[in-house]
């Protein structure tokens, strides 16, 4: 009975996401992403947290609130399902009973229409846990919105974490690596202590992994410790925890049509829409290292003298352009940020114009503040190298997000029992 339990789990959620995803070993990896031409401004967070982090104690008061905009103009009802994941995000085994108490599949009732915008849209909010249903394990969670007439075809899946802090984890980022002397790269290391807790073969139980500024396409996974003592494990001078260190985000500021940011050079409108072209970006490869203050390639929805943006912002079209003498034959060039969802795909991908020499790109985004970069992608490759345009630089201020998995012998989930986020300063 519990294999056919498992493998039905299992038929279920692949069948969910088959449409969307590629799957790795038979099983999906779910993301913080939209699947529907309507779906905007996907954004997921514990807003008590800075910086704001998809993640909360289990069985605290805490919780995460998901945001998200649909610009079809129709009154769409969605409902939600909460999906329980191992340490690279793709469906366990775990039943919805398993990891839940109470129930979901409720509709998302919170939801208002835009107020005097040229797009109309309408904005939901969902929070959780809520008062129909809260997490009773650790781990990493998805929730996935659907359509009830069609529950087969989520329109969005946004990720959170739930950690229950059984261990200390203790980190540093150092420019000094094991792998360049130019000081291109910057390396995590991490010390982690657990007095009072049980893990008996640390080399096969436990599982860290490093995110660099939310990044997916570089997240560095880590089977096993270094070095071991007495209910103490360290991960040091391991290659795997190295990181081309890049640049500062690129920024700019949509969060008015009359005060228009240094990095804005005209907002006009074209029925029926408004458009934002940005001045043409500098490469910034051969160029002196800048420090300036981002949000580490996220984005802060903003309407400037409003006090409710959420339904008062408008969506505009931001028009990219980035010079580049020719174009690359070997490889592709998009932007990279949380207002691209950090795909690496079409809908980010620029395109080269042969007429002004320069890659370009459009998107439709909702007024606020923003963070990108410019990254390039070799053909055949699946990690983003920023050096063509961006460089590497060991000063820039990174955001890593540590986080350390345990799953012991016989366990069918990855518990999350301890973390650290921070900066290299």
């Amino acid at each position: 009975m519990k294999h056919f339990i498992t493998l039905t789990v299992a038929l279920v959620v692949s069948s969910l996401f088959a449409h969307a995803f590629d799957s790795s070993n038979g099983r999906p990896v779910l993301y913080t992403r939209s699947y529907s031409k309507d779906i905007h401004s996907v954004q997921i967070n514990n807003f008590a947290r800075k910086p704001y982090y998809p993640m909360f104690e289990l069985g605290s008061q805490e919780f995460v609130t998901l945001k998200f905009d649909d610009i079809s103009g129709l009154a769409n009802t969605y409902s939600y399902k909460i999906i329980h994941c191992n340490s690279q995000w793709q469906p366990d085994d775990m039943s919805e009973s398993q990891c839940i108490s109470g129930f979901t599949g409720s509709y998302l009732n919170n939801y208002e229409t835009s107020v005097n915008t040229f797009v109309t849209y309408t904005h939901y909010e969902l929070t959780f846990p809520n008062e129909d249903a809260a997490p009773i394990i650790s781990g990493n969670y998805v929730i996935a919105v659907y359509n009830p007439e069609d529950q087969d075809h989520p329109v969005l899946t946004a990720r959170f974490m739930v950690v229950e802090s059984r261990v200390a984890v203790q980190c540093n980022v150092t420019a000094n690596t094991d792998i360049d002397v130019e000081k291109t790269h910057q390396q995590v290391n991490a010390v982690v202590n657990y007095p009072d807790y049980d893990i008996s073969q640390p080399s096969q139980e436990l599982k860290l992994v490093i995110y660099q500024n939310n990044r997916q396409d570089n997240v560095a996974y880590i089977d096993a410790p270094t070095f071991y003592e007495s209910r103490i494990v360290r991960y040091r001078m391991n290659k795997d925890m190295i990181f081309s260190a890049g640049n500062e985000f690129r920024t700019f500021d949509i969060s008015s049509k009359y005060v228009l940011d240094h990095n804005v050079e005209r907002f006009e409108y074209f029925k029926p829409f408004y458009h934002v072209t940005l001045y043409p970006s500098r490469n910034r490869s051969k160029i002196q290292f800048e420090p300036w203050q981002t949000v580490s390639g996220r984005y802060i929805v903003n309407l400037q003298g409003n006090t409710y943006p959420d339904v008062e912002a408008d969506y505009v079209f931001v028009h990219f352009t980035l010079p580049a003498e020719t174009p690359f034959l070997d490889g592709k060039v998009y932007i990279l940020g949380e207002l691209t969802e950090y795909r690496l795909d079409k809908s980010s991908q620029m395109d080269y114009n042969y007429e002004t020499r320069a890659y370009e790109k459009a998107l439709l985004l909702k007024q606020g503040g923003y963070n990108f970069l410019y990254a390039y992608v070799p053909d055949h490759y699946t990690t983003a190298d920023l050096s063509p345009f961006e460089g590497n630089f060991w000063q820039t201020s990174n955001e890593y997000a540590v986080l350390l998995y345990h799953r012991p012998f016989g366990s069918l989930y990855d518990r999350l029992v301890g973390y650290w986020i921070g900066y290299f300063k």
